[in-house]
């Protein structure tokens, strides 16, 4: 009989014992199930015979200072427990290599690691027993507010611009833009855009989970563990620097007033996109306020849609108000949680987007960006076998 090691392994020290673990292994949707195991030098040096298939016979004479049958009984566990594949086995992983072979171990190992995860419901009655649990066990929910209390304070105004436009003349009008006039943003503009991002709209009492906030942009269990800051260059009224915004107070606290588009220009990979907007605004995420509540690495996946979400909010909260919008998350990670004042790891930059005053194309389009002309259909179109095996 032939194996060959998995080619989706990862290894790592758990409670001071090496772990391996086969990410691409299926787990069960209805019970948890430990899909990790604990290994040892000799464990690791037999996996290591197995680059490609490889007999039995052969790997167990290259241990003669072991009994062989030992040695052939650690390779059927091995292969029983996922972590050595026969060649009828190798094809689920034969397709993940050849089709995320692109991104590399470590985005392999999020998307896969997290896949299948076990809820426990959602009625009313599971929903109270695991909020009961969560506080029992995690002790007070976190602030879900942030503020620098000794900081310079810039108060937005409190009634947000009204905005009139059709919201479908909104979604179709959105596009990203990277050429800008150079010309302040209004004041008014700039609050509305950063109230209706990041402000919450309504508090809600969430039982043993305290009390929550409601933004316009949905989030997993309403933990909202997005925070805003605000590089301002070219605002009415408003000092350039960098700022963190309250949320509970709906104002700008000062954390760096020599922050400049230089300073930008280097974080954002000297970014001509980035640089010449007239503010932007970095996003992090205050880790515990998701971890109190969801305590499964899946929940990693859900912070990131939340800030797409955001982001989503922002650009087109943007285009109603006449500015042009962008998003990216080309940044320098450390460099700009250094910037923001913040460690990376209780609280991390997640995302970035900003906005300006727009320059268009006489065509109607963002200047820099032109409309495709004549093209050729097969070019665009994937074809695709038809479902029921059929010819198409």
């Amino acid at each position: 009989m032939e194996y060959r090691r998995s080619r989706s392994l990862a290894l790592y020290w758990h409670d001071g014992e090496l772990t391996v673990e086969n990410y691409l292994e299926t787990r069960s949707t209805d019970e948890e199930q430990d899909n990790a195991l604990a290994v040892d030098e000799e464990t690791v040096a037999l996996l290591s015979r197995f680059e490609e298939f490889t007999d039995v016979d052969e790997v167990v004479a290259s241990f003669p200072e072991h009994d062989p049958e030992s040695v052939r009984k650690a390779v059927l566990d091995l292969a029983e427990d996922g972590l050595l594949l026969t060649r009828d086995e190798t094809a689920r992983e034969d397709r993940l290599l050849e089709t995320w072979g692109a991104w590399g171990e470590e985005a392999r190992y999020f998307h896969f690691g997290t896949r299948n995860a076990i809820y426990s419901g959602d009625s009313l009655e599971q929903r109270r027993s695991d909020a009961r649990w969560i506080r029992e066990t995690g002790g007070d929910p976190p602030p879900i507010f942030k503020s620098y209390p000794d900081a310079p304070r810039v108060y937005l105004p409190r009634l947000p611009r009204r905005i009139d436009d059709d919201f479908v003349d909104v979604l179709t009008r959105r596009r990203t833009h990277r050429v800008f006039t150079g010309e302040k943003v209004a004041l008014a503009d700039f609050a509305t855009a950063l109230y209706y991002t990041f402000a919450p709209m309504q508090l809600y009492d969430a039982g043993d989970l305290g009390t929550l906030m409601l933004r316009t942009s949905p989030c997993g269990g309403a933990r909202h563990e997005l925070e805003g800051y605000v590089g301002v260059f070219d605002v009415e009224g408003i000092p350039p620097g960098l700022y963190h915004y309250n949320a509970e107070s709906h104002a700008l606290e000062l954390i760096d007033a020599d922050f400049d588009r230089d300073r930008l220009h280097r974080l954002t990979y000297e970014s001509e996109m980035c640089t010449p907007s007239a503010f932007v605004c970095f996003v992090t995420a205050v880790f515990e306020r998701t971890m109190y509540k969801y305590r499964h690495p899946r929940a990693y996946r859900v912070t990131l849609l939340s800030a797409g979400h955001l982001g989503q909010t922002f650009v087109l909260t943007s285009t109603a108000l006449g500015l042009g919008a962008w998003q990216t998350a080309a940044f320098r990670d450390d460099e700009l949680d250094a910037a923001l004042g913040v460690d990376g790891f209780a609280e991390g930059v997640l995302y970035m987007f900003g906005a300006g005053l727009p320059v268009y194309a006489a065509d109607g389009m963002p200047s820099g960006i032109s409309r495709a002309g004549l093209v050729e259909p097969a070019a665009l179109i994937a074809r695709h076998p038809r479902p029921d095996g059929g010819a198409e």
